[in-house]
């Protein structure tokens, strides 16, 4: 499976900008799942701050100091995110259909608007 690049800016779509002040720039990756086993492909990068627009770059296995946090999609997942939106993805993740990666502290991901977004997914994060 290789998702398309129309498939990606409309995952990226559904997401919500973040309700606090943002005060870091740090990304979220989207990596679909093949690639993420290749460690080579693409990766989509999303911003809650919401004056980004989605961004294509390459994927090469590692994790830029940029990046907030890692979705690893099955294709499945792309699909319902872009027929359901957001509030699917919880689910998603429970099913492991998204394999979620917290790449930076916790007070780093308030920082840059994430937090929100890793509660909406219903993960926890620890406080230390």
């Amino acid at each position: 499976m290789r998702l398309d690049a129309a498939s990606w800016p409309k995952v990226l779509a559904v997401l919500p900008a973040a309700e606090g002040e943002v005060t870091e720039s740090l990304a979220v990756a989207f990596v679909d799942e093949d690639d993420y086993a290749a460690k080579s492909g693409s990766a989509w990068l999303w911003w809650p701050d919401g004056k980004h627009p989605g961004v294509h770059c390459s994927f090469d296995g590692r994790f830029p100091p940029e990046w907030g946090m890692l979705l690893v999609m099955s294709e499945a997942a792309v699909d319902a995110v872009c027929a359901e939106g957001e509030s699917c993805m919880a689910g998603l993740v429970r099913r492991l259909q998204i394999k979620p990666f917290l790449l930076q502290r916790r007070d780093t991901l308030e920082a840059a608007g994430i937090l929100d977004f890793i509660e909406s997914l219903e993960l926890a994060t620890p406080k230390h």
